[in-house]
């Protein structure tokens, strides 16, 4: 499974991915933060059939594109139930919190993030590993075949989620990263914000990794 990763249009929005089965080009869209030009190149130069809009969370910089993702590509959009509500709450998705001003179309999910629910794109599989902690409904989108976790703001290169707004949770989190770190063996780390990383770089240059090992 190849990972094409859209540089956000604005400055502190989410990063972007797309998740594609290169032999039959179905996809998935993570994180539209905003659902620009950036992300319609991304698919058009790809040539790929978006399946899903997968969500990690429910904070506004992750989810503000999307309605019109769904609207343009009619793709299912994924969340789990505890954030579910970010998407027609602006107390909950924080926009109130750093003053957002945009016009959210409030909206439902088409099918619920549970734990361990396997994804089919194409002729790949994407797990769900809930992972609460930097918010109440964060999980991570995982291939065991090729490596990969999208992280969302659970995991990010060399440092970890913050737990001081919304649903936050310390101990969560805590417990979430204790459950990446124990998957068998090295992984690819896409995060929500800044660089990709590798697990095992994180299980042993992370400070915070280091002490929830411990």
């Amino acid at each position: 499974m190849k990972v094409v990763k859209i540089k956000p249009e604005y400055e502190n929005l989410s990063n972007m991915y797309l998740l594609i089965d290169e032999e039959t080009k179905e996809a998935a869209l993570v994180d539209p933060g905003c659902f620009l030009d950036n992300a319609h190149k991304a698919i058009e130069e790809n040539g790929v059939k978006i399946k899903y809009i997968f969500l990690t969370h429910g904070h506004f910089d992750h989810i503000l594109g999307t309605y019109n993702a769904k609207e343009e590509t009619g793709a299912q959009v994924v969340i789990n139930k505890e954030d579910e509500i970010c998407l027609s709450s602006e107390e909950e998705n924080l926009m109130v919190d750093f003053n957002i001003d945009y016009n959210l179309v409030p909206m439902k999910a088409d099918i619920l993030a549970e734990e361990g629910r396997i994804f089919k794109i194409g002729n790949s599989e994407i797990e769900v590993m809930l992972t609460p902690g930097h918010s109440a409904g964060g999980v991570c989108y995982i291939n065991h075949k090729d490596k990969f976790i999208i992280s969302g703001d659970t995991l990010f290169y060399s440092t970890v989620g913050r737990t001081d707004k919304g649903r936050a949770d310390a101990g969560e989190l805590t417990a979430s990263l204790k459950r990446i770190i124990a998957l068998e063996g090295n992984y690819k780390v896409y995060p929500g914000h800044g660089p990709e990383t590798e697990l095992d770089h994180e299980r042993t240059r992370n400070i915070f990794i280091r002490r929830v090992g411990r």
